[in-house]
């Protein structure tokens, strides 16, 4: 019996598969090249065909989409032609409620007084005090320096904070990601 010969194509191993090209994601710039999110690919060949958007850069290796009468290159990063105003979401306040983890995500579990790992969280004035659970009057703390502060304000437990704790912004941290991704 003779076994066919296999045919093996050489491909690139960073240009998208055919079929998961659509699941690539797309940087969009505004009009004024702000950063505003990441799309998928078909998403972003949509508004290039619809005139809303045009490349800025093309992903490498280039990657043609094509249909019957059309061929785009896969972009990278597109911007849109019109400026688009958002409606941003109110941002938090100093003085609105904080979560546990939403404070340890915010202090990215370092502890405020010592920069150790952090588990627990500190009021820095403390809740027998009238500390309320805002974001300005909690912070990420380790277990030592929780306990070695007790029930006393950091100037009283002769301790300082590292940073001053307050509201995380949303859209901030998105623009810091975004741009840690996508800057050279």
């Amino acid at each position: 019996m003779v076994i066919p010969m296999m045919i093996r194509h050489v491909v690139d191993p960073t240009a998208p598969a055919s079929d998961t090209w659509i699941h690539t994601r797309v940087l969009v710039l505004n009009a004024s090249y702000e950063a505003l999110d990441e799309i998928t690919a078909d998403r972003a060949v949509t508004l290039l065909i619809s005139g809303a958007a045009e490349t800025v850069l093309e992903r490498a290796p280039r990657f043609p989409i094509r249909s019957q009468h059309l061929v785009i290159a896969l972009p990278e990063t597109i911007r849109l032609v019109r400026y688009v105003y958002l409606a941003h979401v109110a941002p938090i306040g100093d003085d609105s409620r904080a979560t546990l983890a939403g404070v340890l995500r915010r202090d990215k579990h370092r502890c405020g007084y010592c920069a150790d790992w952090a588990h627990t969280v500190d009021h820095i004035r403390p809740r027998s005090r009238g500390g309320p659970n805002t974001w300005s009057n909690l912070v990420a703390c380790c277990a030592p320096c929780n306990s070695g502060k007790a029930d006393r304000t950091p100037e009283e437990a002769g301790m300082r904070l590292l940073w001053e704790p307050k509201a995380p912004d949303p859209l901030a941290r998105k623009q810091r990601r975004i741009w840690k991704e996508y800057a050279p």
